[in-house]
């Protein structure tokens, strides 16, 4: 188990690194300009330290269950693709992450599916789709990547200022917090409401 953490830490490291390469190209995936501009300027050392926190910086709507049932169903080859206009990065993209997603789930699947945000019902169907069908997956569902929703926007600006100063403790700092948020949404774990301030009054 050992080597196949391992393994998936290189390979979820590179997919990273592919979807920051991507936002370099203009492709905005959800995110706001003040993040995006500080995003295209991190050359290849810091996008490489940046892409090396443990969980996703990348999404494809997988919490849209009733989507991906109908994507990784066999019933996948009569649909048409959904865009006008094909996109070969984004699709090659798409392509790689979920065969990589796909063989990573059968040997490591909690993980995997927790630093991912896959839904358990999504992640079974990944791990047994027939890999015949991810090229007309990838084409249908490329549209739906975007940069990974609960990762707030001050949370992207503390990971990039992390890289651009090569600050280790923070970037562990921040994977940590990166990975137990994910872990906890994997297990369905709610964060916790601030409790209320002020004085109790006693009698």
């Amino acid at each position: 188990m050992g080597k196949d953490m391992a393994a998936f830490s290189r390979d979820l490291a590179e997919l990273n690194m592919g979807f920051l390469d991507l936002l370099a190209e203009d492709v905005d995936a959800g995110l706001p300009d003040c993040v995006l501009r500080r995003l295209r300027v991190l050359d290849r050392p810091m996008r490489s330290r940046l892409g090396e926190v443990p969980f996703a910086l990348f999404g494809f709507g997988f919490e849209d269950e009733a989507a991906w049932s109908v994507f990784l169903s066999p019933g996948v080859r009569d649909l048409e693709p959904g865009y006008a206009a094909s996109d070969a990065p984004l699709e090659r993209f798409t392509l790689l992450a979920l065969t990589a997603l796909r063989a990573l789930l059968r040997v490591a699947p909690r993980p995997v599916a927790a630093w991912v945000g896959l839904p358990p019902p999504t992640q079974l169907r990944l791990s047994e789709v027939e890999i015949g069908l991810l090229a007309q997956v990838a084409m249908l569902s490329a549209s739906r990547l975007h940069a990974r929703r609960k990762l707030r926007d001050a949370v992207w600006l503390r990971l990039i200022e992390a890289a651009e100063h090569n600050d280790i403790r923070q970037l562990r700092l921040l994977a940590a917090l990166g990975r137990q948020w994910t872990i906890r949404r994997f297990l369905g774990i709610q964060a916790a409401a601030p409790a209320a301030r002020g004085f109790r009054r006693t009698v």
